[in-house]
């Protein structure tokens, strides 16, 4: 509900401010490290390999999920009238630039799925096993970013609900969220009082996401070992059934085909891919 509220501790230290959002997803970034470490000693991968799949998936993940940004959120256009007014650098310097806000988490994850799948084909070459265990160390690291981000969203004031007297909450006047609001009901925003109680989505989010990290991280160190692939299979499931419900409280513009937003037509396809992996690891032998 603050975008500024991570800004004192740049000023003290004298670094120029990324923002909210920004600062909470390098933070969990940082956080990736220690959790892959313990995650790949528990799936018994080397950790030689696996300390550098950050510095993979990282850069990758930020720029596709500008990319869906920019073509998902309705936003082509006034970045394409950003490049010609300001010409070539503009695409580097704030079209492209995966450190500026504008993200999309199904973008990042396609763009650090690819990524990943191609560090572990060079680094586990014909290892079908280290391939899903490395999903499975990558899923809990992913469920972790994704309930701290959601934080970020919330204080940014972006990805907000719709309006609800009854379960609304109200953001400050002269918000980000004030102005999106006034954009799209006019009728019932006022520009000069505080928003009128909207869904926190946000935080409805970071909830589940936590809920969801904790199912996985209990999984993964559980005595009873699942199959390599099963805890991916789950953040899968539980991941797509959670946005796609949540979706139909979210009232912010972003990108739609028919009945669905885009989201909620990326969270069916990966439901399937999730069940079909679910069905696969859980008809396998179990391992020992």
């Amino acid at each position: 509900m603050n975008i500024n509220f991570f800004k004192p501790i740049f000023d003290y230290f004298g670094f120029a401010y990324p923002g909210a959002y920004m600062t909470i997803l390098f933070f969990s970034f940082f956080m990736t490290v220690p959790i892959m470490i313990f995650s790949s000693k528990q799936f018994s991968l080397s950790l030689k390999k696996m300390i550098f799949m950050p510095l993979v998936i990282v850069p990758s993940a930020l720029v596709v999920s500008k990319i869906f940004h920019i073509l998902f959120e309705g936003r082509l256009s006034l970045y394409l009238e950003g490049l010609r007014v300001n010409g070539i650098s503009y695409l580097f310097t704030s079209m492209l630039n995966p450190f500026t806000p504008g993200h999309v988490f199904y973008g990042g994850l396609l763009g650090g799925f690819i990524a990943g799948a191609l560090f572990t084909l060079i680094a586990y070459p014909h290892d079908g096993k280290s391939f899903l265990k490395t999903a499975d160390v990558a899923s809990i690291c992913v469920a972790n970013g994704l309930w701290l981000t959601r934080i970020g969203c919330f204080l940014e004031g972006c990805c907000f609900g719709r309006p609800s007297e009854l379960f609304g909450i109200r953001f400050p006047q002269g918000s980000r969220t004030m102005f999106a609001l006034y954009h799209l009901d006019p009728e019932h925003t006022s520009l000069l009082t505080d928003t009128q109680p909207i869904i926190p989505t946000q935080l409805i989010h970071s909830f589940s996401n936590f809920v969801i990290f904790a199912v996985l991280l209990k999984l993964a160190f559980s005595k009873n070992q699942k199959n390599p692939g099963y805890i991916s299979a789950v953040f899968l499931l539980s991941y797509s059934v959670t946005r796609f419900l949540i979706e139909f409280l979210r009232f912010d513009t972003r990108g739609s085909f028919l009945i669905f937003s885009t989201s909620q037509w990326i969270s069916i396809f990966l439901f399937i891919g999730g069940w079909k992996l679910f069905q696969k690891t859980k008809t396998e032998k179990k391992v020992k």
